[in-house]
């Protein structure tokens, strides 16, 4: 196996193994390189002792943090400037955490290291002359496309809970299929979908509870914005991942706190097939995997039809089929509460509840034009929700992607006029929030400062929100001549006389 190592890594490889102690690249990092993927960073393995390992770092001049070497085995250090993880051949036992070992011991074989590991794919080892340590499969499992655990799968979960999420995480990321030889359970999913899996498997979710809220986060955010999404997703809540609980601490005390229970009626649930091709949850899938790798925008899709399918939001049509006028608000309304729940930064949370209350705003406006548009974006504007100009652009550019990603998760994809159309009107309202409506008085292409020449300073607090609401209104353009001859007006008006 030909493979390029970086000149940091050789050096601690080679440091190590001229002091007769085994050394390997492991992990991720072998993955990455049989699949021909730059690693994000680099692990290394070795049969030497935190101590030695201390011993051989000084030696070369390379700064350590070894505050982890007593408890984890695992020297840090800083080689060509790069952080570098050195672990000693271990093994491990959990307890209550269920991710962080209760007790870490040192072992004798680089197999036996290898063993502890997640799953095959990156339980593998590159030594310094390249050659491959593959004791349970990982290549042949790469080139299968399978992500199976290394070992029994519920003993592999039972030691480190936050490996299902981890799993549906690989899935998210390399577009994997998961394989489990114990445990199958029947296929969960639509018939003829990309994400239906030909079978579901058991794992031992009571484990869930001991994992902390920050780990589980995590893991949730970095499968929202890998590349297969949907099908990371559909593995995570065939399983039942969205129904556990983890902990988070508080006042000293640990709180249960439920994951994503607000998910699960929507697999299976049926919408009027006039407009769409799939159940709720795929729908969901589906525009997830047509958006952009944004966070903002992932989690906006996943949660923008929770709503659907309750008792107060679904209905039937005249002709009998699925209605669910105004689940957007009621998502919205959900959305406040998991994003609360989930101890997302409040900031973070507006914005994503802002967009689910708003996705359906577009899907009428094909019909009506600018006028509309200039309406609904002044409106907006004029809330108090977005700080400047510059956030509610931004804002309204993600809503565009998260409406078309929406489109193209129903037949509207297989029609291109209609999906141009609505492209053509985001592009249109993104240029009114960027560029014809101000938020703020700063948004005004005038400062207080260029008001002292026409009116006093004690008059400026109260002209500036007189120009912003005229320019918002339409009246006015945004425009520094525009907007200085208005206020000549106004100090005529009222009498204001500069002193």
């Amino acid at each position: 196996m030909k493979t390029k190592l970086p000149s940091y890594i050789k050096s601690i490889l080679l440091a190590l193994t001229e002091r007769g102690f085994e050394a390997y690249v492991v992990g991720g990092a072998v993955r990455d390189l049989l699949l021909g993927v730059e690693p994000g960073d680099f692990d290394v393995t070795t049969s030497a002792h935190p101590e030695q390992v201390l011993e051989i770092c000084h030696a070369q001049n390379w700064r350590t943090v070894d505050n982890l070497g007593n408890n984890f085995g695992c020297v840090i250090a800083l080689v060509e400037n790069v952080p570098v993880e050195i672990t000693t051949f271990r093994g491990e036992a959990y307890g209550a955490d269920a991710h962080k070992p209760e007790q870490v011991w040192y072992c004798d074989s680089l197999r036996e290291d290898l063993s502890r590991r997640d799953f095959t794919v990156n339980a593998m080892a590159l030594d310094i002359d390249g050659n491959l340590y593959d004791y349970f499969g990982g290549q042949a499992d790469l080139q299968n496309k399978v992500l199976r655990t290394v070992g029994k799968a519920k003993l592999r979960y039972e030691e480190d809970a936050l490996r299902m999420f981890r799993a549906c995480r690989f899935v998210a990321q390399l577009g994997f299929n998961y394989e489990q030889e114990d445990d199958q359970l029947p296929a969960f999913g639509m018939e003829g979908t990309p994400y239906k899996l030909e079978r579901n498997f058991q794992f031992p979710l009571e484990r869930v509870a001991g994992l902390s809220l920050e780990r589980v986060r995590k893991e949730l955010d970095k499968m929202l914005i890998s590349k297969y999404a949907g099908k990371g997703l559909m593995l995570f809540l065939a399983i039942g991942l969205a129904s556990t609980t983890c902990r988070v601490k508080e006042n000293g005390e640990f709180t249960q706190l439920p994951i994503l229970p607000e998910l699960e009626h929507l697999a299976g649930l049926k919408q009027n097939p006039r407009f769409h091709c799939y159940d709720t949850w795929e729908h969901t899938l589906a525009a997830i995997d047509n958006s952009p790798q944004d966070l903002e925008i992932r989690w906006a899709l996943l949660l923008h039809d929770i709503g659907k399918g309750l008792p107060d939001v679904r209905k039937l049509n005249k002709e009998g089929q699925p209605s669910d006028h105004g689940h957007e608000a009621k998502s919205a309304e959900l959305a406040r509460e998991i994003l609360a729940r989930l101890r997302y930064p409040e900031k973070f949370s507006k914005l994503i509840v802002w967009l689910v209350a708003e996705h359906m705003r577009f899907a009428p406006m094909l019909l009506t034009g600018e006028k509309t548009l200039l309406r609904w974006v002044r409106s907006e504007a004029t809330k108090g929700i977005f700080r400047n100009q510059k956030e509610m652009a931004l804002a309204y550019e993600k809503l565009v992607e998260i409406f078309l990603a929406d489109m193209g998760a129903t037949h509207a994809a297989k029609n291109p006029k209609l999906m141009a159309d609505g492209r053509a009107l985001g592009e249109q309202v993104i240029e009114i929030a960027a560029t014809k409506m101000p938020v703020a008085t700063s948004d005004l292409k005038i400062s207080g400062k260029d008001l002292l020449t026409l009116i006093p300073q004690t008059e400026i607090k109260n002209a500036l929100p007189y120009l912003l609401e005229r320019v918002q209104s339409g009246n006015l353009p945004n425009e520094k001549e525009a907007l200085l001859a208005a206020i000549q007006k106004y100090s005529l008006k009222h009498n204001i006389e500069r002193n």
